[in-house]
């Protein structure tokens, strides 16, 4: 990985920053002055050290402070650009001893389109093309914008003053103290932020409209967009209402601002951020339109919003010191926003969707051998990117839900308000939050969490039940049977077993004595993060108590999610998963559907066989039926939440499994709607794809011109899917050919590809295209997340050992240290799915042949 990097923050420790900054759209040129008030520690010397990127220091003057004197002693410094190492050094013939000094540098620098830094966002109104400027600085890009200490441990408040045209919204984190018209002008200047990192500073300046309300604690909350949305934004700020006032009950700290405003960004690389009371987002996390979104959006909205106003107290409040411990503001962020969504919508059942969509996408990333501990180590800022992923967020999440359990919500809470209390406006390390429950609990968090936190991985339990005893054994789960598991590895498990007196697995073996062997489970409510593999003969008593509806969802979800990723892994076969499947022939809980047709799915496109996929077709077909004949097309007055929820799932299964009556309504719909508003939302994904796999080149222009129409990001995310689902050549490469355009937005391209490579059809020409269009994709995509995510995407959908040499060959000749992790964990899923296929393929293909 990257050679570590010189902490900045050692040498020099600001205060507080004046920034003005004239950041123009028409000549794509930043230009400012900054003025920088702090600490010279360390041993004497004759520069300072500042990080930029992309900048031009024109000028810089360093002032001395004497207080005892109250003299100021100035000097003209000399400056050097290092820009391999994102510094600016500025020289001076004397010693700068220790003490206060004031450093003003003015400065210019090129505006991108990188969706970093300060960036434009492009969008239409009244058929007139118009930009937003917006910021993204998380996590090393404020630098691009003016010279500083872009560290998180380098905290300081900002005075901004921010130059943009006439006529135009500007918003920064705090309220506008003044506002004057200057040279022809908009001249804003913003109040003094509280003490925060450099990465939460944020300013968007643009023709924007808002909707506004008030907490029950007096903060003004407003939801900011482009004039032709800020209607689809009410949904939003009702919940940002809500989610606000329920952590500042919870957390027993009020929030620290005046106002906090949630702004839609037509261009946003990743979901959204928490700058400090001026929040971003991409559109799609704060648009609900009644015609156009989903029911999945409608919760996506309320997860998002609750998600990133947690982190106005976890990550801005109390920040960690360095990126090793990025996992304190993400996990917590992603545990507290279920907490939130539960605290307003109970009817969500939203703890058990958490399994579905945190637990088991940790699991996932987890079973690698090239994963990384939750705790990671960090030399360089560039490979935070290959931490912002299932382990930071999911797994993080995932293990704090574990701990809640452990010790209790109320100690939990009680440990949570004591940590930040104690730690206002400071950094922190995970010892700290560890000792403030040990405390509110008196329990041992800090070695119970040591094997979660600090090493990666998880563990499988081996739990052979033959009549009254257990016989239990712990080891890692890897999924792939080339990589070798660390024997010595422990963890401190909760068994969870309904037994007080069963409490911690922490040995390699372990023998229980237990009343009622028939029933016996571990983990229950899937409340710790660990995987059981059952001996075959308890698989079936336990099938019998899913037959007859004796388990809770999270308990059959579990129980069959294991038993798949056992089969995975080589800890069983998939034939035996598949028998315990035909348990499920009654289910009707959307989430538990969930877990069946993603190993459905996983084991068609892994297999990557033909006849198999035919096989499968008829046994999919009447898995489907009762629930089928049951939810139907159209939603009905009786629908529960879980019904819409499902309905949806249930056609598409049908759908790709080739139910003639299915796919003749889906191509009716198609055919007859003349916008998207003429098929509901939630089903527009499923008539859209099935046209695409059964159309011609005309229904690929219907599907683009659709695409090129809407000012939906959801819309036309949901149309990326249809228009790289096309199995005609000639099609795959036109969509392909579309993806470096301005046809598609940046923000969409990590769709476009995902999407392409999921088609069977497509995956060896996407494979192509992106080896071609390597050094635009890292061009304009190469300091976005989805840019280190792609050896990923590429490789989780090939399973044969033929296309590694080539996967190989390409990342080694475009490697770099953001990219390592990515291609070995690319590299091992290739691995371990062609090993899954070359076991099991046969013995599924009888299965499905009966």
């Amino acid at each position: 990985m990257s050679k570590k990097v010189r902490r900045l923050f050692e040498g020099f420790q600001p205060t507080h920053y004046q920034i003005s900054l004239d950041p123009n759209r028409d000549t794509m040129v930043l230009s400012g002055t900054v003025t920088v008030r702090g600490k010279k520690v360390g041993r004497p010397s004759q520069r300072f050290t500042f990080h930029q990127h992309g900048l031009q220091i024109t000028s810089a003057t360093i002032v001395k402070h004497d207080k005892k004197s109250g003299q100021e002693d100035i000097a003209i410094a000399r400056i050097n650009h290092q820009n391999t190492l994102d510094e600016v050094r500025l020289h001076t013939d004397t010693l700068l001893y220790p003490g206060e000094y004031t450093v003003t540098m003015e400065f210019n620098g090129a505006i991108t389109r990188n969706m970093e830094g300060v960036y434009p966002c492009f969008f239409e109104h009244d058929g007139k093309q118009k930009q937003l400027m917006a910021t993204q600085f998380e996590s090393h890009h404020a630098r691009e914008a003016f010279p500083c200490i872009d560290e998180p441990e380098a905290k300081a408040t900002f005075d901004l003053i921010l130059t943009s045209p006439i006529g135009e919204t500007a918003i920064a984190n705090t309220p506008i103290r003044e506002q004057n018209e200057v040279d022809g002008k908009l001249v804003t200047n913003f109040e003094t932020t509280p003490v925060m990192s450099t990465y939460l500073l944020a300013f968007v300046y643009g023709e924007l409209g808002y909707k506004e309300a008030v907490t029950k604690h007096g903060v003004t909350i407003r939801t900011y967009a482009t004039l032709d949305n800020v209607e689809f934004t009410a949904f939003a700020l009702e919940n940002a209402v809500k989610s606000l006032d329920f952590f500042t009950d919870y957390f027993g700290i009020p929030y620290p601002l005046a106002k906090c405003d949630l702004i839609a960004l037509p261009d946003f690389a990743s979901g959204a951020m928490e700058n400090w009371g001026c929040i971003t987002f991409r559109e799609h996390g704060l648009f609900l339109d009644p015609a156009n979104s989903s029911l999945p959006t409608k919760q996506y909205i309320v997860s998002v919003v609750a998600h990133e106003l947690a982190h106005q107290w976890f990550g801005n409040l109390v920040t960690m010191r360095w990126w090793n411990d990025l996992w304190l503001n993400e996990s917590f962020a992603t545990w507290m926003s279920y907490l939130a969504s539960n605290e307003l919508y109970p009817e969500w059942d939203v703890w058990t969707q958490f399994v579905v969509d945190e637990q088991h996408m940790a699991f996932k990333a987890d079973a690698l051998e090239n994963t990384h501990p939750i705790q990671s180590v960090i030399n360089h800022p560039d490979e935070i990117r290959t931490i912002f992923d299932a382990i930071s967020y999911e797994k993080g999440g995932s293990v704090l839900q574990m701990l809640v359990n452990y010790i209790g919500h109320e100690a939990f809470q009680k440990g949570l308000q004591k940590y930040l209390k104690q730690h206002l406006y400071k950094n922190t390390v995970a010892d700290d939050l560890w000792n403030a429950l040990e405390e509110a609990s008196s329990k041992p968090v800090s070695s119970f969490m040591q094997s979660w936190v600090a090493t990666a991985g998880f563990p499988i339990v081996q739990a052979s039940i033959q009549e009254h005893d257990v016989q239990l054994t712990q080891k890692q789960f890897l999924v792939n049977p080339l990589e070798e598991t660390d024997p010595e590895r422990l963890w401190q498990i909760p068994l969870n077993d309904g037994d007080a007196a069963h409490d911690i697995f922490d040995t390699h073996e372990l023998t229980l004595s237990v009343k009622h062997p028939e029933i016996y489970r571990l983990n229950l409510e899937r409340s710790a993060f660990y995987r059981v593999v059952y001996n075959q003969e308890h698989v079936t008593r336990l099938a019998k108590l899913v037959e007859a509806d004796k388990l809770s969802p999270l308990d059959r979800l579990g129980l069959l999610s294991d038993a798949f990723e056992g089969a995975k892994a080589g800890y069983s076969a998939t034939s035996d998963a598949l028998l315990l499947l035909e348990s499920y022939k009654a289910e009707s809980n959307s989430f538990v559907w969930d877990v069946m047709a993603g190993n459905l799915g996983a084991i068609r496109a892994t297999m990557n066989d033909e006849d198999l996929r035919e096989a499968m077709k008829p046994y999919a077909q009447k898995l489907v039926a009762a629930q089928l004949e049951r939810l139907g097309w159209d939603s009905k007055e009786s629908d529960t939440h879980f019904d819409k929820l499902l309905r949806p799932l249930i056609i598409s299964i049908a759908a790709v499994s080739d139910q003639q009556n299915i796919v003749d309504e889906a191509l009716r719909r198609f055919n007859a709607m003349t916008k998207p508003e003429d098929i509901d939302p939630d089903l527009r994904g499923i008539v859209y794809t099935t046209a695409a796999r059964l159309g011609d080149e005309k229904t690929f222009e219907k599907l683009l011109q659709m695409h090129n129409e809407s000012s939906s990001s959801e819309e036309r995310v949901t149309l990326a899917a249809a228009l790289t689902g096309f199995k005609q050549p000639e099609l795959i490469e036109r969509a392909l050919s579309l993806i470096a355009t301005d046809i598609v937005r940046l923000q969409d391209v990590m769709y476009w590809v995902a999407y392409s490579f999921s088609n069977r059809f497509a995956r060896q020409a996407t494979w192509e295209w992106l080896k071609e269009n390597w050094e635009w994709f890292k061009k304009n995509l190469g300091a976005d997340l989805a840019f280190y995510r792609m050896p990923i995407y590429a490789a989780r959908n090939f399973s044969d050992d033929a296309f590694l040499e080539d996967y190989k060959q390409f990342f080694e000749s475009v490697m770099s240290p953001a990219l390592e992790r990515s291609v070995r964990q690319g590299i091992e899923t290739i691995q371990w799915q062609s090993e899954w296929r070359k076991r099991d393929l046969e013995a599924i293909k009888a299965y499905f042949a009966q």
